[in-house]
């Protein structure tokens, strides 16, 4: 069942261009295998991954799958979208590549000594 109460579809959905989906909404107790075992039954899986913090290893609340095939990932998004998994409506959409960090620059302003110069002007007491 969807939050809709009955099969609305969602109008204005951007076709697919990668068979790996982003899966949000996930509940904290949903496990890599619960999210394989809901997402299985639509084609053949590659990868089931729930990201979890690196210090508490708790789930993050999303995470992704990956298909064979862009048929089959467009299958599991129209059949999973906006459906319960775990006592929580998880929402499936397309994975957007991974957006690479800028190398930090060199702060202009250091020493060679690896200091910081003080640019306060003036004195206040």
């Amino acid at each position: 069942s969807t939050i809709f109460g009955d099969d609305t579809e969602v109008a204005n959905v951007p076709p697919l261009t990668t068979p790996k989906l982003f899966v949000s909404g996930l509940s904290r107790l949903t496990t890599d295998e619960k999210l394989k075992s809901a997402f299985a039954p639509f084609g053949q899986l590659l990868e089931a991954k729930v990201i979890t913090d690196r210090v508490s290893g708790r789930s993050k609340g999303f995470g992704f799958v990956r298909y064979a095939s862009l048929e089959e990932a467009e299958t599991a998004r129209q059949e999973m979208n906006a459906k319960f998994l775990d006592g929580w409506v998880i929402f499936v959409d397309p994975a957007k590549q991974r957006e690479q960090k800028p190398a930090p620059q060199p702060d202009t302003a250091s020493s060679h000594a690896g200091f910081t110069i003080n640019k306060t002007v003036g004195w206040c007491g």
